[in-house]
């Protein structure tokens, strides 16, 4: 394949990218995908919760996407296995939404009363009946809410994945920086890195918190910001300590297969910075041990941190830019791109191929047209 023959071209090497990059492939599309850094790279950050319930703050489009994207899951990792080669699974026996505090307590049972008519399995459990479950839990957690079906995948494995099946599909990986775009008045007709020039038919804007650079090599609004979020990983020890991935106000655990604990993670509007501190370490840790306090014995194993692409009303921008005949946004994802991976690359290729009409809510219309 020769850049000539390029039909989609994606800028941004991402789960979001990647994800759509396979799904176009699928459909017969020579794609190429041009990132700064390996494929993947940008999304390896994440913790992997596939966690709507947990995520959403109330009903409305957001929830709407995530539970249609957690409900793609198992179809979407299974062809992910066939193509790839690999062994990819859905992990854990589910989520516990914890309290701490009575004012925790009582916001559960909000979230309870309008979450249990979704459709998901979901129940209430007392400190007692959580800590039957997870022994090691601490003695102040006073109650939960048991989600079996919100569990998580290991996003390196998934990642690795999706690069493996969009390679043996033909999706072309090119290391490099868009530097700029070769234009008419409604279309774009190449991108030019420092030493290439890509024609497309189609150009896809998937750079998650370096987006909005693009929108302004484009003249259009694209309010997304990065916000860093510090992680640390523990163990691995033996015994396990933990099954089920525990998630609290301003704080996770996630169990991985090989023993470590994942905790997580801050929220950090710093701009592009990418280092871990030494206060954003200690936080996670002091939380990690709150809530399982058998952890203060656990070695630290890595701590890294990830810019996730928030944009202003904290939706993802999602179909054909405003005013440009033949380029389209994914973007804006937040912390949940890996959770909406499967429902977003279905979404765009819908737009791209058949130019059909996405949520409303997502429209990057809404941002306003050309600056």
């Amino acid at each position: 394949m020769t850049y000539e023959d390029t039909d989609t071209l994606i800028i941004g090497g991402g789960v979001i990218g990647l994800s759509i990059a396979w799904h176009l492939s699928r459909e017969n599309q020579a794609v190429t995908m041009i990132d700064s850094a390996e494929p993947g790279q940008s999304s390896r950050a994440a913790a992997g919760m596939l966690a709507p319930l947990a995520e959403a703050r109330g009903p409305g489009p957001f929830l709407d996407l995530a539970l249609e994207s957690l409900r793609r899951y198992p179809d979407f990792v299974e062809a992910l296995n066939e193509e790839s080669g690999l062994d990819l699974e859905i992990c854990g026996p589910g989520m516990l939404r914890v309290a701490r505090t009575a004012e925790e307590e009582s916001a559960l049972g909000e979230a309870f009363e309008w979450q249990a008519k979704l459709g998901l399995p979901l129940c209430r459990l007392t400190g007692e009946e959580v800590r039957r479950l997870e022994p090691d839990t601490a003695a102040r957690v006073r109650a939960a809410l048991l989600s079996p079906a919100e569990r998580h995948i290991e996003p390196r494995l998934l990642l690795a994945g999706l690069t493996s099946a969009c390679r043996n599909r033909g999706v072309r990986f090119v290391s490099g920086s868009v530097t700029d775009m070769e234009m008419t008045s409604e279309r774009v007709i190449a991108a030019q890195t420092n030493s290439d020039r890509f024609p497309c038919q189609t150009l896809v804007i998937a750079g998650g918190a370096w987006s909005k650079f693009w929108g302004q090599i484009l003249g259009v609004s694209v309010p997304i910001q990065p916000l860093r979020g510090q992680i640390l990983a523990l163990g691995p020890c033996q015994p396990i300590l933990l099954r089920h991935t525990l998630y609290t106000h301003g704080a996770y655990l996630v169990p991985r297969s090989d023993g470590r604990i994942v905790a997580g993670a801050t929220e950090e509007s710093v701009g592009f910075e990418t280092q871990t501190t030494a206060y954003g370490m200690a936080s996670l840790r002091a939380n990690a041990e709150e809530l399982i306090p058998a952890l203060s014995n656990w070695p630290l194993q890595s701590a890294w941190t990830g810019l996730r692409p928030l944009s202003v009303d904290g939706l993802p921008l999602l179909g054909r830019v405003p005013r440009w005949g033949n380029i389209h946004i994914a973007a804006g994802h937040g912390r949940n791109g890996i959770l909406l991976a499967p429902v977003t690359a279905a979404l765009m290729a819908d737009s791209i191929l058949h130019d059909a009409k996405l949520p409303e809510a997502f429209d990057p219309a809404r941002f306003g047209g050309r600056l």
